[in-house]
């Protein structure tokens, strides 16, 4: 007796997604707060330290505050909020 198999596709099913418009663009950054996030991907931290120092000496009135992204899978509650709050603009380190 031949054993059957069961091939299963390793596609999978993409999900679906709902397209949002973009953000209002600032005039500038002059006197604005920014966040830099680091998502936890490799080396983004290092990049979001040299992004803020490069901002420091280059527009020093913009306001940089570094902020860390609890879990790269899932947006950050709390931290969205604190942005939204807080933040007029955020740079958001993805990638590897």
């Amino acid at each position: 007796m031949a054993k059957q198999l069961v091939v299963l596709n390793p596609e999978g099913y993409p999900p679906r997604v709902t397209a949002r418009g973009m953000a209002s663009r600032l005039d500038g950054l002059g006197g604005k707060t920014l966040f830099l996030v680091d998502t936890g991907f490799e080396n983004s931290d290092n990049f979001m330290l040299q992004l803020q120092g490069w901002l420091r000496d280059h527009e020093p009135t913009i306001h940089t505050e570094i902020a860390h992204w609890s879990d790269e899978r899932q947006p950050d509650p709390e931290l969205c909020r604190r942005i939204k709050e807080e933040g007029d603009a955020v740079v958001i380190g993805v990638g590897t």
